[in-house]
C-alpha cells in the first residue's frame, strides 16, 4: 500500500527556480567580513562564556559540505550564481579561527539527488554536511543516515551570545512544524520558499492606486482601476495546484486534522486524500470543494485572457516576461521573482503583497484563516544535516563529529543565514533577528504561518492536469460552473479508481 506522505510541490517549483534565478548578486544587509566579529561570532578559539573551545582541537581535516542552492562560486550546478560568494566567506572566516580544518563545498550536478544520497549512504561515502529536505529526512530517506540535532537544538550555540539555547535563535513556528513524528530535528532550516503578488509600483501609481492591495475586496478594486486607466492588470496562467491551497486550505482549516489522520501519520497524503474524496470531503459533494472558482473568477474577469486555458508550466515564461517589460501590472509568482526582474534589468520599482486574507463579506465559507503562506514553505535551500558514521565513514574519526557540528553552529548564527540567504535572493530568511531583501520585506511574515496546507491532485498522475484544464475552460467562460462541477467530479472518482487498483486498497476501512 503505498502511504508515503504528501509533499509540497516545492521541490518541482525549486528544480525550475534554480533554472531562472538571476546570475546577479542579490543585496546583502551584512557585511562581508563582519561574520567573526558581529552577532556573537568568535574572534578566537573561545566560547562566549569565556571558556576554551575545545570540540574541534582534537580534530583537523576538510569538513566536505553540500550546500544545493547555496553553493559558492558553482560552476557545473545549473541555474546557480556563480559568482554567489557569502558562504565561502563565512567558511574562509571559519577557518581562520580553526586552524587546520578545512570546508570544501562539493560543486556537482545530481540528475536524482535523492537517490545519490541514498547509494553515497549505503557506500558510506555520505557528504559531511548535506543538504536533505526535512520531509524526506523525517519519512522518504533511510532512517539512521542524519545525525539526531535534537540536543545540540537545546544547548547553547557557542556562536550565538544573547540565546539560552540554539534553538531560541531559529523560527520557532518552522522548528515545531517541521519536527519529525517523535519529536527530532535532523537539520537546520534556514530559508522559506514564498510566494506572492507582485506589482510595478509605476504602473500602480498611473492608476491612482496609493498602496498595495490588503484585502480580497481591494485587489479586486486596484484591478479595475488598473483597467480603467487602460493598463492590463494581470495576464497569466491561473495554477490551479497553487491557488486552490490559498482558498482549501482557509475553507477547510476546522477540518484538517480529521483529513490528515487517515494513514495515521502528519500530513496530507495520497491516501489521506483519497479516503476524503471517497467520503465526500473533498470533493464536489462538499459546496466548499468548487465554492471558491466564482470568487477567484472575480479577480480572473480582470485579466487579460490570453493565457487562461494555458499550461501554467508551458506559457509562465511568457507571461512572466510581459510582467518584467512592464506590460503588465501584478504578477503572482515564487520568492524568486526578484532575481529574475534583476536578470531582465527592468525599469520599475518591484512591490509585492501576500495573498490576502478572506473575510465573511467576501464569502461565508471563509474560516479567516491566514493562508498567504500555503502555496510556500520550508522547503527550500538552507535545510542542512548531518551525515551519521554509518552514512559516512569519515565521521568515525575521532572528534569529527564535534567539529562537523561545530561548523554547522557557526553557520547557523542569524547573521550568516541573512548573509547566504539573501545574497542568493531566491528565498526568504525566516530567523528572527533576520531581514530578507527589501522586495520580499512584506513576504516575511509567510515563514509564522501553520504548515496546514490542503490540496488535492497528488491521488493520480492525471488527476492535477484534469483539474487545471476544467479551471482554465471555466475561468475563461467556456464552459459553466455546472459543467466544471461535473466534469472536476468524473476526474476525482477516476482518480480514487485508480489509486485503489494501483495500490489495491480496500478504502471501506478508513
Amino acid at each position: 500500500m503505498n502511504q508515503m506522505k504528501f509533499k509540497s510541490k516545492m521541490l518541482p517549483i525549486l528544480l525550475v527556480a534554480f533554472t531562472i534565478a538571476a546570475t546577479g548578486c542579490g543585496n546583502s544587509n551584512s557585511n562581508e567580513n563582519s561574520g567573526a566579529a558581529g552577532n556573537g561570532g568568535k574572534t578566537d578559539n573561545t566560547s562566549t562564556n569565556g571558556t576554551e573551545s575545545t570540540s574541534t582541537k582534537a580534530w583537523t581535516g576538510t569538513i566536505n559540505m553540500y550546500a544545493q542552492a547555496y553553493t559558492p562560486n558553482a560552476k557545473n550546478i545549473t541555474g546557480i550564481k556563480s559568482d554567489q560568494h557569502q558562504l565561502r566567506t563565512i567558511a574562509d572566516e571559519y577557518e581562520k579561527l580553526h586552524p587546520g580544518i578545512k570546508i570544501n563545498f562539493v560543486d556537482e550536478e545530481f540528475k536524482d539527488y535523492t537517490q545519490t544520497v541514498r547509494v553515497k549512504a549505503a557506500a558510506g561515502e555520505l557528504f559531511d554536511v548535506f543538504w536533505a529536505q526535512w520531509m524526506d529526512l523525517n519519512g522518504t530517506l533511510p532512517k539512521g543516515i542524519a545525525e539526531d540535532l535534537t540536543e545540540y537544538f537545546n544547548k547553547p550555540n557557542p556562536y550565538i551570545a544573547d540565546k539560552a539555547t540554539w534553538q531560541e535563535a531559529m523560527n520557532t513556528t518552522v522548528v515545531s512544524e517541521t519536527a519529525s513524528p517523535d519529536g527530532k530535528h535532523y537539520n537546520i532550516n534556514g530559508d522559506y520558499v514564498a510566494t506572492a503578488f507582485f506589482y510595478n509600483k509605476e504602473l500602480f501609481q498611473q492608476a491612482g492606486i496609493a498602496e498595495a492591495p490588503k484585502t480580497w475586496a481591494e485587489l479586486i478594486d486596484a484591478c479595475k482601476k488598473l483597467q480603467a486607466a487602460g493598463i492590463v492588470a494581470m495576464s497569466q496562467a491561473p495554477d490551479f495546484g497553487w491557488f486552490q491551497r490559498h482558498f482549501l486550505t482557509d475553507f477547510y482549516s476546522k477540518d484538517f486534522d480529521t483529513i490528515s489522520q487517515f494513514d495515521k501519520a502528519p500530513g496530507i497524503s495520497s491516501l489521506d486524500e483519497v479516503v476524503a474524496i471517497s467520503k465526500g470531503m473533498l470533493d464536489t459533494k462538499d459546496p466548499r470543494f468548487m465554492g471558491w472558482w466564482p470568487i477567484f473568477k472575480q479577480l480572473t474577469d480582470n485579466w487579460k485572457p490570453d493565457y487562461l486555458t494555458g499550461d501554467p508550466g508551458v506559457v509562465g515564461g511568457n507571461a512572466r516576461n510581459d510582467f518584467l517589460a512592464g506590460k503588465t501590472a501584478i504578477f503572482y509568482d515564487g520568492s524568486w521573482l526578484p532575481n529574475n526582474a534583476k536578470d531582465a534589468g527592468i525599469k520599475f520599482e518591484l512591490g509585492s503583497f501576500n495573498f490576502p486574507t478572506l473575510s465573511a463579506a467576501d464569502t461565508p465559507m471563509t474560516t479567516g484563516v491566514d493562508a498567504s503562506g500555503a502555496v510556500g514553505g520550508p522547503n527550500a535551500a538552507f535545510q542542512f544535516a548531518v551525515a551519521t558514521k554509518e552514512a559516512d565513514k569519515s565521521m568515525k574519526e575521532a572528534g569529527k563529529k564535534e567539529a562537523v557540528i561545530d561548523w554547522l553552529q557557526y553557520l547557523g548564527t542569524a547573521q550568516h543565514v541573512e548573509q547566504v540567504v539573501n545574497e542568493n535572493g531566491t528565498f526568504v530568511p525566516h530567523w528572527p533577528d533576520t531581514k530578507p531583501n527589501d522586495s520580499m520585506k512584506d513576504l516575511a511574515s509567510q515563514s509564522t504561518k501553520e504548515l496546514k496546507a490542503i490540496m488535492v491532485g497528488n491521488s493520480s498522475p492525471n488527476l492535477g492536469k484534469d483539474l487545471q484544464r476544467t479551471f482554465g475552460l471555466y475561468l475563461s467562460g467556456n464552459t459553466s460552473l455546472e459543467k466544471a462541477t461535473t466534469a472536476v467530479q468524473k476526474a476525482l472518482d477516476a482518480a480514487v479508481k485508480e489509486y485503489k487498483t494501483k495500490n489495491d486498497t480496500d478504502l471501506s476501512q478508513y
